[in-house]
């Protein structure tokens, strides 16, 4: 039997970051947003091996990827089940170290897809409760398309998806590690008047302009002064009448936010015309649109 899927992307329309925790990990308030830019995982039954190959030679196929180690859990989760293996294929299209949430979108796949392929009929909560162990933003990716994160993110929310807007990635094909970002934050200059509140508020009415207008990302300033070239992007998506622009997560890709089709179109145009990878998507409001039925309605 082989499963064949696509997994999203995730813009972050706010990161509020309210302070350090005692584990290491930091308290955050997140609007979280899948987007349609896909991988695509096949996965297939083999007897006790498990194996990844993918097309990017990028991407490590060890114990260090979210995959293998989401599989291993799953093993762990069943130990009564004998023989599990099985063979991951991934095609990479969301860019690696772009803050857009690739890795985890792809563990959290694997983690629906091996529930179904080894017929292990783990709950929702259950899985849920495996990705919140292997990452942060994983439970986003098994929750909802949108969604309010609290905690380290992985408290989350289901929120009712707004109309439809447009979104562009650009990724500048440098990155800053998440570990890197946090650590260089000073607290000091995080406390504003903004709050999570508020962006909720508009995108359940789905004023877009108004939630472009708002959004807010406590990493942005860390980032742009590590990595210049996030700057000259918000620039040039500003310039084209974006109706608003941030750092994803802790970067480094950019997003502009557009309610017009043809602006946005217009937008991604020009910004093809730099030496930036850039992608036009509309947001997510359904996992029916990435998911097959049979994966859906299991168990």
């Amino acid at each position: 039997m082989k499963l064949v899927f696509k997994t999203p992307a995730k813009i972050n329309l706010g990161l509020f970051i309210l302070g350090k925790r005692p584990d290491g990990y930091h308290d955050l308030e997140t609007l979280f947003q899948m987007v349609s830019l896909y991988d695509t995982v096949e996965l297939e039954s083999r007897e006790n091996k498990i194996e990844l190959v993918c097309d990017d030679p990028k991407v490590p196929t060890d114990e260090s990827n979210l995959m293998i180690r989401a599989a291993r859990r799953l093993q762990e989760a069943v130990p009564g089940k004998k023989g599990l293996g099985c063979r991951m294929v991934l095609k990479k299209k969301i860019p690696m170290g772009a803050g857009l949430g690739g890795g985890s979108g792809n563990a959290a796949g694997v983690l629906i897809g091996l529930n179904r392929l080894w017929d292990l009929n783990l709950q929702s909560d259950e899985l849920l409760e495996i990705g919140a162990q292997l990452g942060s933003d994983i439970p986003f990716f098994l929750c909802a398309p949108s969604a309010l994160g609290e905690g380290r993110g992985e408290r989350l929310t289901p929120l009712q998806p707004p109309k439809k807007f447009h979104v562009i990635l650009v990724f500048p094909r440098v990155s800053m590690s998440t570990a890197e970002a946090y650590q260089a934050l000073n607290f000091s200059l995080t406390k504003n008047a903004k709050n999570i509140n508020i962006l909720r508020e508009f995108f359940s009415q789905s004023n877009i302009a108004s939630l472009g207008a708002h959004l807010h990302n406590d990493l942005e300033p860390v980032v742009i002064k590590r990595l210049p070239v996030i700057a000259s992007i918000k620039q040039k998506l500003d310039s084209l009448n974006a109706d608003g622009v941030l750092l994803s997560g802790s970067g480094s890709a950019v997003f502009g936010i557009f309610e017009s089709s043809q602006k946005a179109e217009k937008a991604y145009a020009r910004c093809c015309e730099e030496d930036w990878d850039t992608f036009l998507t509309e947001t997510v409001s359904s996992f029916s649109e990435f998911m097959p039925e049979d994966l859906l309605n299991y168990p």
